[in-house]
C-alpha cells in the first residue's frame, strides 16, 4: 500500500497517522492476551472451577465482550459473517474463513505495491480481478538467510516444464531411456529389457554396459604427469561463455572435441517437479575456461555432449557423481564413459573430509562459499552471484584431480588410483527407473519420525502417504510441496474428528491441502472407523534400541527439570529471520534447580550410592529404579554363570571320576606288593589299608552317579584284577547289615537327645 496517501481507508482517516503504534501497540497487546488466556484452567480443572459462581460470572462476561469484540473487527472485512455466545466450534470455523480472506487481500495489496501485478490490477472486483491479474515477465528475487546457507527464491517463477518439448511422464510405468543415437559405440544401439527372478519386467539394460566393461583408463592417465598443470586463474580472468542458444551448444561441443580433459557439474532443483529436473550444466577446460549450460532452454539439443561424454579417451572429472550420472540419463539421455570422481578419491586417501569444500581448502587453499546451496536454480536471468557459485564447482576441479593422482601414485602406485577408476567406472554403471509406490513405502518416513502408532493412525499414515504421492505425481509437483512430511505425521497422529482440527495441524496450511481440506477430512474419518490395535504396528525393538543407542547419554533431562524455553517443533511457523535463535543447541540445558542436577555437579559434595535413602540430592523416582534394576540383573547374572559352571563340572565328571579311580587302584596295588614281603602284622593293617581304599572307591562313584556303561565295566575290571592278586581280600556284604541296630547303637554311644520344639501362643 502506498504510505503516503491516507485516502486508502476514507471511512477510518484518523488510521493512517497512527499506522506504526497502532501495529506495534496491537501486537503487544495480542501477544499479552493469548499468554493470559493460556494461563486460563482447561479439561478437568475447567470443570471444576466451573462449579464456583463467581468463575462463572466472569468468563461469561469475558465470553460476551470477546465475541462482541470480535464481531466489531468481522464487519469491516465480511459484514455478514457474526459469532455467536455459546458456538465454539462454529466460530472457530467463521474466524478460520475471515483470516483466509483477510490474508489473500494483503497478499494482493503486496503484490501490487511490488510491481508484480498493475496498480489498476488490485483487489476491485474481488476474485475476478485477482483471477484477470497479469504478471510481469521478470521474477521477484528474494534472499533468506538460514543459518549459514542462504536462500535464494523468486515468488513468479514461471514453471519450465510447461515448455519442455518432451512430456514428462510421472506414471508408474518402466522408464526407458531416452538415447536416440550412440556415439563412441563398440556394440550398436539396442535397448534390452531386464526382469526379475519373477519374471517381471524391471528396466532397461545400460546402453554403454559393454563400453563400460571393457573401459580402462589410458596409459596416459595412470601415469605421472610430464608437466604439472598450472594453477587456475582466477574467476575474474577466465575466460567464462554462458550457453543457452543451439548455436552455442554446437560450438561447445566442436571445443570439447580438442581438449582432453573436462570437470562436470549439475545444479538440479526438485522441489516445484515429482522427478526433478536438471537445471544448468557446468564445464570447465583448461584451454577454454568455464562454460555454464542453460539445460532448460536446451533440453532438447544437451544430447548432443554424448560425443565428448562416452569418449573414453577424455577423462570426465566430477565430485560425487552418483546423482549427477542418474540426472544426465533421466533428462537428456546423455551417459558417461572414463570418469574420475573425487569423491571416491578423497576415500580412498582417507581424507579428513570428502567435500568439496574441503579438498578446495586442501589443494588450492580457496575457502568456497557454500551458502547458496539452497538457491531455487530455475530463476532465469541467472543472478550473477548464483554464476560465480556455480562456476566455482568446477573451476578448480582439474587441478585438485592432478594432484589427488599424484597422491595415490605415491602412497600405493599404480593399483591405488586404478582402484580409483573401478569405483567410478562402476559409478557409471548407474541407470535411472522411476520410484514405485510399494505398500511399505511409507515405513521409512515412520522409523526415521520416531513415534509409535496405533493400527488407526498406521492405516491413515499408509492412505494420506499414497494419496499424497498419487496427487504429485498428477501435477507434477514435489509430495513434500504438496503436504510437508511433518504435516503427515501430525494428521495420522491426532487423526483430527472434525474440519477445524485439519486446519489447526496444518498451519500455515499449504494451498494444495487447503483446496482438498474435505478430502483430506474424510481420510482420517475412515481410517477412525477401523478397529484399533495398538500391538499390530509397533516399531521394532532393534530400530528402538538402534534408535536410543544414537542419543548421547547425560544431554538429555525430563521437560520439568529445564528452564522454561520456547518448545521447537515442526509445525510451528519459524521466523526465518530470526532462525539462528532457533538453531542453537539446546540439548545440554541444565536444571534450574539444584537437585536435579547431576550428582558430579553438586558444589556440597556428592554421596556414596544413588540408593541411599538419606541422600542429600534428590533421586527421581524411575531413576532409583533403574538402579534397584541394574543390581538385580547383576545377581541374576552371578547365579546364571555359578549354575552354568556347576553344569559344567557335573559334564566333566564322569571322565574325573575315572581318573580318580584308576589312581586309587594302581596306589592300592602297590601298597599290596610292598605288604606281602613284609611280616603278617604289616600284612594285616595292609589288608585293612586295601580294604578301605576298595570302600572309598565305591562310595566316590555312588556318589557321582557313575555311568554303568561308560565306567562300571572299568571298576569292575579293576576290583577283579585286586582280588585275583590277594585272596585274602573279601568284598564286604551290605545286604545283612542291620542298619537299624547301628543307627540306634549310634545314638546311644553319642547320647544323643532330640530336642523338643517350643510353641509360643500369641493373642490376637
Amino acid at each position: 500500500m502506498n504510505s503516503t496517501n491516507s485516502v486508502l481507508n476514507p471511512e477510518a482517516p484518523e488510521f493512517h497517522p497512527h499506522l506504526s503504534s497502532v501495529t506495534q501497540g496491537g501486537y503487544v497487546k495480542v501477544n499479552k492476551s493469548i499468554k493470559s488466556s493460556n494461563t486460563l484452567p482447561a479439561g478437568t480443572s475447567y470443570g471444576i472451577f466451573k462449579t464456583f459462581t463467581d468463575f462463572n460470572v466472569v468468563t461469561c462476561q469475558l465470553s460476551e465482550n470477546v465475541v462482541l469484540q470480535s464481531n466489531q473487527i468481522i464487519a469491516s472485512e465480511l459484514p455478514a459473517v457474526k459469532l455467536k455466545r455459546n458456538e465454539a466450534e462454529g466460530n472457530t470455523e467463521k474466524i478460520v474463513d475471515v483470516n483466509d480472506s483477510i490474508l489473500d487481500r494483503i497478499n494482493i495489496n503486496i503484490d501490487a505495491s511490488s510491481r508484480v501485478i498493475k496498480t489498476s490490477d488490485t483487489l476491485t472486483n474481488g476474485i475476478e480481478a485477482r483471477t484477470n491479474a497479469r504478471w510481469s515477465s521478470s521474477p521477484v528475487i528474494a534472499k533468506i538467510q538460514v543459518g549459514s546457507a542462504t536462500f535464494i527464491g523468486a515468488k513468479n517463477i514461471t514453471r519450465p516444464q510447461i515448455n519442455f518439448k518432451d512430456t514428462i511422464d510421472n506414471s508408474e510405468s518402466l522408464w526407458v531411456p531416452k538415447i536416440s543415437d550412440k556415439p563412441n559405440s563398440i556394440k550398436p544401439l539396442a535397448l534390452t529389457m531386464l526382469y526379475n527372478d519373477e519374471g517381471e519386467a524391471i528396466g532397461y539394460e545400460h546402453p554403454y554396459k559393454v563400453e563400460l566393461d571393457l573401459y580402462h583408463p589410458p596409459t596416459q592417465l595412470i601415469g605421472p604427469d610430464v608437466q604439472p598443470l598450472p594453477f587456475p586463474a582466477p574467476l575474474a580472468e577466465t575466460m567464462f561463455t554462458y550457453v543457452d542458444t543451439e548455436a552455442k551448444l554446437d560450438a561447445l561441443v566442436q571445443h570439447l572435441d580438442t581438449v582432453k580433459e573436462l570437470a562436470i557439474d549439475l545444479e538440479h532443483h526438485s522441489y516445484r517437479t515429482y522427478q526433478g529436473i536438471t537445471c544448468l550444466i557446468q564445464v570447465t577446460t583448461t584451454e577454454g575456461g568455464d562454460f555454464i549450460i542453460d539445460a532448460l532452454a536446451v533440453r532438447e539439443h544437451i544430447h548432443k555432449l554424448n560425443a565428448a561424454f562416452t569418449d573414453p579417451r577424455k577423462i570426465k572429472v566430477f565430485h560425487g557423481a552418483e546423482h549427477d550420472v542418474v540426472w544426465l540419463q533421466r533428462d537428456f539421455g546423455v551417459y558417461l564413459v572414463g570418469m574420475f570422481d573425487t569423491y571416491q578419491a578423497a576415500k580412498e586417501l582417507s581424507l579428513q573430509g570428502l567435500s568439496l569444500k574441503y579438498l578446495l581448502m586442501r589443494y588450492c587453499q580457496v575457502d568456497a562459499d557454500k551458502k547458496y546451496q539452497l538457491a531455487d536454480w530455475r530463476i532465469r536471468p541467472l543472478p550473477a552471484e548464483l554464476i560465480e557459485y556455480a562456476r566455482m564447482d568446477t573451476h578448480y576441479l582439474l587441478y585438485i584431480w592432478r594432484h589427488m593422482k599424484d597422491e595415490l601414485l605415491k602412497v600405493g602406485q599404480p593399483h591405488r588410483l586404478l582402484s580409483v577408476f573401478e569405483n567410478s567406472r562402476r559409478v557409471c554403471g548407474y541407470t535411472y527407473n522411476k520410484e514405485v509406490l510399494t505398500e511399505t513405502s511409507h515405513m521409512p518416513l515412520y522409523v526415521r519420525s520416531r513415534k509409535s502408532f496405533n493400527s488407526q493412525q498406521m492405516a491413515a499414515l499408509k492412505m494420506l502417504y499414497k494419496w499424497r504421492d498419487s496427487q504429485a505425481r498428477e501435477v507434477d509437483e514435489s509430495t513434500t510441496y504438496l503436504l510437508p512430511n511433518h504435516m503427515l505425521l501430525a494428521l495420522a497422529e491426532t487423526l483430527p474428528r472434525e474440519v477445524q482440527g485439519v486446519n489447526a495441524v496444518c498451519n500455515p496450511m499449504p494451498p494444495f491441502v487447503k483446496l482438498n481440506l474435505i478430502t483430506i477430512h474424510r481420510m482420517l474419518l475412515s481410517c477412525r472407523q477401523l478397529p484399533n490395535e495398538p500391538q499390530l504396528y509397533q516399531m521394532p525393538p532393534s530400530i528402538r534400541n538402534a534408535v536410543n543407542a544414537s542419543v548421547q547419554p547425560g544431554t538429555l533431562h525430563a521437560m520439568h527439570d529445564l528452564p522454561p524455553r520456547m518448545d521447537l517443533c515442526d509445525e510451528m511457523p519459524i521466523n526465518l529471520q530470526n532462525a539462528m535463535d532457533l538453531l542453537d543447541d539446546d540439548t545440554t540445558a541444565e536444571p534450574e534447580i539444584e537437585v536435579f542436577l547431576p550428582d558430579n555437579m553438586i558444589s556440597y559434595g556428592t554421596f556414596i550410592s544413588d540408593l541411599n535413602a538419606e541422600a542429600k540430592v534428590f533421586i527421581p523416582p524411575y531413576d532409583r529404579y533403574r538402579k534397584y534394576r541394574s543390581i538385580a540383573q547383576l545377581e541374576e547374572i552371578k547365579e546364571f554363570k555359578e549354575k552354568e559352571a556347576k553344569i559344567a563340572a557335573i559334564s566333566k565328571g564322569n571322565e574325573l571320576i575315572k581318573s580318580e579311580v584308576l589312581v586309587k587302584l594302581q596306589q592300592a596295588t602297590n601298597q599290596i606288593e610292598n605288604e606281602e614281603k613284609n611280616n603278617i602284622k604289616t600284612h594285616i593293617k595292609s589288608e585293612e589299608v586295601t580294604q578301605d581304599e576298595d570302600e572309598l572307591i565305591i562310595t566316590q562313584q555312588r556318589k557321582r552317579k557313575i555311568s554303568a556303561v561308560r565306567v562300571g565295566t572299568d571298576v569292575k575290571q579293576e576290583i577283579a584284577c585286586i582280588k585275583k592278586n590277594d585272596s585274602t581280600v573279601k568284598p564286604f556284604s551290605y545286604k545283612n547289615v542291620d542298619y537299624k541296630k547301628l543307627y540306634n547303637q549310634t545314638n546311644k554311644d553319642h547320647k544323643y537327645k532330640q530336642p523338643k520344639i517350643k510353641f509360643k501362643k500369641y493373642k490376637n
